[in-house]
């Protein structure tokens, strides 16, 4: 109702609105403009049904725009030999068609023959269908102009009763008037007539401009429509597989048992794997309480003999801890023992070795003294030997070896220095 009569009416007024303020105030304002538009009030009349049906079509080529637009704009894409389950696909991406597309006659008849399609699940009348909805979309066409119509019908008729009452106005002001000046009197009557006669030219103006417009339109309407019939064939037909024909149809009722079979099985396979899935979910969720039961048990067993074991470990623990202790003391003592024997043993050996030392110091002494007199006596001797008194020289070294075995007495250890003579053949023997 808003878009086929509010909004032509609301458009109307406010264009009306707009002229007669050109015509008033406006670059419009002209004798002839107020004579044929304000000269009577069926004009006025008049001049409002104009726009307001200049609205309305204005509105149906803003109509016939959308249609071409949406002529372009929707396509179905796909093969031939589809299955019905095709159309509710199809019909899902329409449903995502702004609206303005969805509302036009390719959308209303691509949506309409979809449904068609999806109700029956087969396309055996789709082309019949098409015609129905081609016939429809017709007839919605020419009620969408009852309002332009009855402008149209209208303008005339009021231009010929505002002519009736203007030359029934006249006549009854003629009869008021004294009838003696006859000539004044009609001279009168026809200056009057010929204003009278405005709204008749107006109305039919107006009417041949409505009915041209009309025409355009009506034809450009017609067009969209007969490339909207082209289109659905087009798009539709061939496009699902047909099964049987009209004059087979226990295929069909076949093909529908099978279908209506088909899907109960699927419905069942759907309920089966319902249960199965609520099957599942119960056991599961009983083998859950069962695990958790086993684990917590399991857990309370695994504590308690772990806590035994580790009692009885520690008391293991703490008896090799005692008996490693005990033979670790033991063997501290034991190597205390031997640390103390052999610190005095260390202590006994470092006492001989400093007197070993000392000893020895004495001997390096008393050997550089041998040395000495050693050297001593080889040149005594080769002095002796040359003065021919070796035995003499031979006592004298008794003596002296006496001498020094009684000094070197003191030392227990030392060996005894023997001194021999040896036997040399020659002068000194």
């Amino acid at each position: 109702m808003l878009g086929s009569l509010a909004w032509p009416i609301v458009l109307g007024l406010l264009a009306v609105g707009g002229f007669y303020w050109l015509v008033l105030r406006g670059p419009l304002n002209h004798p002839l403009a107020l004579r044929y538009f304000t000269g009577h009030p069926v004009c006025m009349v008049e001049t409002v049904l104009f726009f307001v049906c200049l609205a309305a079509l204005l509105q149906k080529v803003w109509s016939v725009l959308g249609e071409h637009a949406a002529l372009a704009h929707i396509k179905l894409s796909g093969g031939s030999s589809l299955p019905t389950s095709q159309a509710t696909e199809w019909l899902d991406k329409l449903a995502e068609l702004p609206g303005r597309h969805r509302s036009s006659f390719l959308g209303r008849r691509l949506v309409d023959a979809l449904e068609s399609v999806e109700r029956n699940a087969s396309a055996d009348r789709l082309e019949s269908e098409l015609k129905h909805l081609s016939d429809l979309d017709a007839n919605r066409q020419q009620d969408s102009y009852a309002l332009i119509r009855i402008i149209v019908w209208a303008t005339p008729m009021l231009g010929f009763l505002g002519t009736v009452i203007g030359i029934t106005q006249v006549i009854g002001d003629l009869a008021k008037q004294d009838m003696v000046n006859v000539q004044g009197a009609m001279q009168g009557l026809l200056s009057g007539l010929y204003v009278k006669f405005d709204t008749t030219a107006l109305a039919l103006s107006f009417t041949v401009v409505l009915m041209f417009i009309q025409f355009l339109i009506d034809r450009m309407e017609v067009q969209v429509l007969e490339s909207v019939d082209r289109r659905a064939m087009h798009d539709l037909l061939g496009r699902f597989a047909v099964v049987g024909s009209a004059s087979d149809p226990q295929v069909q009722q076949f093909q529908r048992l099978a279908q209506a079979m088909l899907a109960a099985t699927e419905k069942l396979v759907e309920r089966q794997t319902i249960l199965w899935q609520n099957s599942i979910k119960v056991a599961q969720h009983h083998w859950e309480k069962m695990a958790q039961g086993a684990g917590e048990q399991m857990q309370s067993a695994l504590a308690g003999a772990l806590s035994q074991a580790l009692v009885s470990h520690a008391n293991q623990m703490a008896k090799i801890e005692q008996a490693s202790s005990e033979q670790l003391s033991q063997r501290w003592e034991q190597w205390q023992i031997a640390l103390s024997h052999n610190a005095r043993v260390l202590h006994a050996q470092q006492t001989e070795l400093v007197r070993q030392g000392e000893v020895m110091t004495q001997a390096i002494r008393v050997a550089g003294e041998v040395v000495q007199l050693e050297k001593a006596l080889n040149d005594n001797l080769s002095a002796l030997a040359g003065a021919k008194n070796f035995e003499d020289t031979v006592m004298s070294l008794s003596a002296a070896i006496h001498l020094l075995n009684t000094r070197l007495g003191k030392i227990a250890d030392s060996p005894q220095v023997e001194l021999t003579v040896p036997r040399t053949k020659g002068r000194a023997a």
